[in-house]
């Protein structure tokens, strides 16, 4: 009877450990990464009545008589199985889908945990909730992260910069029309320009020249009518008398012409009266031939085939008696006579002001070039635009020409690099497929003389084994380079393989560091340390650390955490168990007590 007793005591006691562990799985509904606990029950030693014997000669054997003395805690094992995932939208957090556990703490003192609620301190290092930091293997400067080394505390430092690298590549790539024609050159003429001059000053030498396509000056003989008859102003030294002309009060000089050719400025025939008359020349067009490019807009260069023509566009009167002889303008810009004659009256024109007839700019349209433009970098990070076009020059094969100038700065107009080589014959297949044997060369970016000399010149390779040319339009384009600008740190996000990526101010990316997730052999082995985390035993193995997705190792869930596996209803149920276990051992203990109560009776 007293065995009974001690047995519904121990029944007692065991499913008060079972309710124990019941109670905190419930408490830690809401934990994060908490695992539930699972307790099992085992018979304690047993007292033998009888021992077991064998059959002898007619006799059966006999099995063994005893009596167990209780029960115990066989144990209480850790189930592990993943959580649900709660995302929180902050980029630190990480839940682990799979095997693997945190590692935390120190590399001489780590521990270990599913919770992955991290964040940064001030100096940048990945901690928990609890200020242990998140180890890791931290990347080099280069961005690469090697796994082989032993884990270390990652830091995330605010502000970090990365360097400029400059650009030693670029890659063509994308379709050039294959039904594309080559352009022919077309005729561009130049407009007239008008020069505005007042006939009011006396007679200068002249300094300004009427400029046509930057590099035609109109000047030579030239006309000057009084009264409505010309006089001949030849540019010849012979008159040794000087003449000044008279003031011209509103005098009226029509159709006042002045013929320039391209060898003098046509001011140095000019002579001008006091009058108020407001004149003007202007220089004719002149016809011009220049090379038209697809698709861009091409720079004509003015050449005059003719002499450029200048005429006064207004003209007043001037007072006096007819001309009796030719007037010359000598070397000096005075005006005299050919001989002992003298004019009466003038047309009186200023100086020429110096408005030069620009050079005319053709834009043409034509599928037979593709414009090209992007970015490069020297090694300080100075940005420049190499521009270019890729030209169909015959049957499947094109022409990739880079400009020979770069413009930029501050204004966006000056000068930065010069550009040379470059220039490459891109070839295609019958079929359209790029031909392997096309070979592209370098080219050289060369800042000497602008604003970023003192980076030195650079040497760009150009690449384009993925172009192609079909029936469909060009959409052939410079889609990537190895190099960029230095920038500073802006953004971090974690990946699925616990790889740490910075977003910088120049629009790149580059790893920081690495999460390192750690296995065991037996992860119930593991002795909980509190704080959601756990440390190894003789039991649980060695740590085997390595990366996310890799030897049986989970992967993380980034902006997550793992919520606590504990499943309520199932608790609810050994809750009532439990409770149902204690009262059946405690009715035990009622009825062997009212059972000693009657053998107690039996002495009245």
């Amino acid at each position: 009877m007293m065995r009974s007793l001690y047995a519904a005591v121990s029944g007692l006691k065991g499913n008060q450990t079972y309710m124990d562990v019941i109670g905190n799985n419930i408490a830690n509904v809401n934990t994060t990464g908490f695992k539930a606990s699972n307790v099992t029950f085992q018979d304690m030693l047993s007292q033998t009545l009888q021992g077991a014997s064998s059959p002898q000669g007619t006799q059966g054997g006999t099995n063994p008589m005893q009596i167990g003395l209780g029960v115990g805690v066989g144990s209480i094992s850790t189930n592990f199985t993943d959580g649900s995932t709660q995302s929180t939208g902050i980029s630190t957090n990480l839940a682990i889908s799979g095997d693997g556990f945190f590692v935390v703490g120190t590399s001489t003192n780590q521990m270990y945990t599913r919770s992955g609620d991290f964040t940064t301190d001030t100096l940048g290092n990945l901690v928990n909730s609890a200020g242990y930091s998140v180890l890791g293997w931290q990347a080099n400067a280069s961005g690469v992260v090697d796994t082989t080394q032993p884990i270390s505390a990652l830091q995330i430092p605010v502000g970090s910069t990365m360097p400029a690298k400059v650009s030693t590549t670029i890659t063509l790539a994308g379709n050039l029309n294959a039904s594309a024609t080559a352009l022919d050159p077309a005729a561009v003429a130049a407009d007239a320009a008008t020069v505005a001059t007042d006939a009011t000053t006396a007679v200068t030498n002249a300094t300004n020249a009427v400029t046509a396509a930057n590099a035609l000056k109109a000047a030579a003989d030239a006309a000057v009518t009084a009264n409505s008859t010309t006089e001949t102003l030849a540019a010849q030294v012979a008159a040794t008398d000087a003449l000044t002309a008279a003031n011209a009060a509103k005098a009226s000089a029509d159709a006042a012409k002045i013929a320039a050719d391209a060898a003098k400025t046509a001011a140095d025939a000019l002579v001008a009266g006091t009058g108020t008359a407001a004149e003007a020349l202007t220089a004719a067009k002149a016809s011009a031939t220049a090379a038209a490019t697809a698709k861009t807009k091409a720079t004509a260069v003015v050449t005059a085939t003719t002499a450029a023509t200048v005429a006064a566009s207004t003209a007043e009167s001037a007072t006096g008696a007819h001309p009796t002889t030719t007037a010359v303008v000598t070397a000096a810009g005075s005006l005299s006579t050919a001989a002992n004659s003298s004019v009466t009256s003038t047309t009186a024109l200023s100086d020429a002001s110096s408005t030069a007839v620009t050079s005319a700019t053709a834009a043409a349209e034509n599928d037979s070039a593709q414009p090209i433009s992007y970015d490069l970098y020297d090694t300080q990070g100075n940005k420049y635009t190499l521009t270019g076009s890729i030209t169909k020059t015959g049957v499947n094969t094109w022409t990739f020409t880079p400009s020979e100038e770069i413009i930029g700065g501050t204004d966006g107009k000056t000068t930065v690099a010069h550009v040379s080589g470059g220039s490459s014959i891109i070839k295609f297949n019958a079929d359209g497929t790029f031909d392997t044997s096309t070979v592209f060369n370098a080219l050289t970016i060369d800042p000497t003389g602008g604003p970023y000399e003192g980076a030195g010149a650079f040497t760009v390779q150009p690449s384009g084994s993925t172009m192609t040319q079909n029936g469909s339009d060009s959409t052939a384009k410079i889609s990537n380079t190895d190099g960029y600008a230095a920038g500073t740190l802006n953004g971090k996000t974690i990946g699925t393989d616990g790889v740490i990526m910075g977003s910088f101010t120049n629009g790149k990316t580059q790893a920081i560091g690495q999460v390192a997730l750690a296995v065991f052999n037996n992860p119930d082995g593991l002795l909980s340390a509190g704080g959601n985390l756990y440390t190894k035993t003789t039991n649980s193995g060695e740590a085997q650390i390595g990366a996310a997705g890799t030897g049986g190792r989970g992967k993380f869930t980034p902006g997550s955490l793992e919520m606590s596996n504990v499943d309520l209803a199932q608790q609810f149920t050994n809750m009532i168990v439990a409770q149902r276990a204690f009262q059946a051992n405690s009715k035990i203990i009622t009825t062997d007590d009212n059972m000693l109560e009657e053998l107690v009776n039996l002495k009245r």
